[in-house]
């Protein structure tokens, strides 16, 4: 049974308790207000943070680093054993990440919510809690005195046992890593500096990062699809934006303005499965067409009456949803792509169009995709091919395709409500029909009561 990361947080925002297991789809329903996109939010931090390399550089020198660093250069120019040195240079940067990540997550906690740390502490409580629990290792920080603080960890010790350390010949330095019968190589070449060393350590560390975390903590893995993308894209998708405008935007719309440039270009380059894209842009009645002007690939829309307009002139729906679709459909990061709202602008056959295409990016390209949401559409469609997943000929038939569907273990879904003046995750079960669709199907009932009352 594969096991997947949970993000824990106590007295954060309006949360007084919540846990949520990041699944392959992890689904936040909701009404407007409840606190769905600070979780989402809370994800894409802490899968896009990077530990602060200058906070692990400090450390590592108080802990001695340089002398055995040196110590290990003079064993490798002589072809000697240094299983040992390098493990325990290893271990002090080891010993470092936790604190690293807390000045990394201070800051990108204060620039994505655009608050200091206080205002993200729950009315009442004196600190927040938010806590990241994955396979092999975890975390737990407290924001409290506008600051973020480790409170415990857990590293992955066994990562060292799984580490072979070698010195083939002279001033060569080779590492693995091997799991499962696989050896997996981390660094093969030569060592025969300080700068040499770092690299070796370097590739070491982020493979324990990526081994002990995955899929967190990893900068260029996670894109943060924020809404209003319409808007975004009319305003400032642009090589270059007026400065006025600049100094106002946002984080999270900074960051998706730079991801849609990335994924422009990675068009260009075939890094993005155009073919999975076909069906949402046919259902939308257009076609893009990547183009490098002023300096930058950017993405023209060619329309259904024959003209071609810059995205910012397109129509809403395909400014809300191109870069979403690009993001799924990426041959390369990112891997966590988190979306507000995927069903906004978008007709109910375009809604489920964009969920079969969710679906293949899960399973062709391994990716993990969050999503808030409030669209009765969508959450039918996931359910469909949830119940599609366990018959797969009566999918065929459907014209659905193998990659289209979804198994329940796959899919988490909760539900953020208010309740006493603080929101609740109540995690839905997935069965193999799906999710449940109560929230929705409440909402139905008062509204054809309140119209046989206007009837009546």
């Amino acid at each position: 049974m594969t096991i997947y990361p949970i993000i824990s947080i106590k007295d954060f925002g309006p949360f007084k308790q919540a846990s949520l297991e990041l699944k392959p789809l992890t689904l936040l329903i909701g009404r407007n207000s409840v606190g769905k996109s600070m979780l989402a939010y809370l994800v894409w931090i802490l899968a896009s943070l990077i530990p602060d390399p200058e906070i692990i550089g400090e450390i590592a020198v108080e802990k001695g680093v340089d002398r055995l660093a040196t110590e290990t250069i003079s064993e490798i120019r002589k072809g000697g054993n240094v299983s040992d040195k390098i493990k325990n240079l290893l271990k002090i940067h080891i010993d470092a990440l936790p604190e690293a990540i807390s000045v990394s997550l201070k800051e990108s906690l204060q620039r994505t919510f655009t608050t200091n740390l206080e205002e993200l502490i729950r009315k009442g409580a004196s600190q927040a809690i938010i806590g990241v629990e994955a396979l092999r290792s975890s975390l737990k920080f407290a924001i409290e005195d506008n600051e973020v603080k480790v409170i415990d960890h857990k590293p992955y010790m066994e990562f060292f046992e799984k580490l072979r350390i070698s010195v083939p010949r002279p001033r060569i330095l080779r590492v693995t890593y091997v799991e499962k019968g696989q050896e997996k190589k981390i660094y093969e070449d030569i060592a025969d500096s300080i700068a040499d060393l770092v690299k070796a350590t370097f590739n070491m560390f982020m493979s324990y990062v990526v081994e002990a975390f995955y899929p967190l903590f990893s900068a260029t893995l996670a894109a943060l699809l924020p809404d209003s993308r319409a808007g975004i894209a009319r305003t400032l998708l642009k090589p270059y934006t007026q400065p006025a405008i600049a100094k106002k935007v946002s984080y999270a719309d900074e960051e998706f303005i730079s991801l849609y440039f990335r994924l422009a270009e990675m068009v260009e380059r075939g890094l993005i499965d155009l073919d999975m894209v076909k069906p949402l842009f046919k259902e939308l009645s257009c076609t893009p067409e990547v183009v490098f002007e002023r300096g930058v690939y950017t993405v023209y829309i060619n329309t259904w009456t024959g003209k071609r307009l810059p995205l910012a002139q397109a129509p809403s729906g395909v400014r809300e949803s191109l870069t979403v679709a690009l993001a799924l459909a990426s041959r390369k990061e990112p891997y966590i792509v988190i979306v507000e709202e995927p069903e906004a602008h978008l007709h109910p056959r375009a809604q489920r169009v964009l969920a079969r295409l969710i679906a293949r990016s899960i399973n062709s390209l391994r990716k993990h995709v969050v999503i808030t949401t409030h669209s009765d559409y969508i959450l039918y469609v996931l359910n469909n091919l949830i119940t599609l997943s366990h018959d797969l000929i009566k999918a065929e038939k459907l014209g659905y395709r193998r990659d289209e569907v979804l198994k329940p273990d796959m899919v988490s879904a909760y539900l953020v409500r208010a309740e006493d003046g603080k929101a609740v995750l109540d995690r839905l079960e997935v069965g193999d029909e799906g999710i449940s669709e109560d929230e929705f199907v409440k909402v139905a009932e008062e509204l054809a009561e309140e119209r046989s009352k206007i009837l009546a």
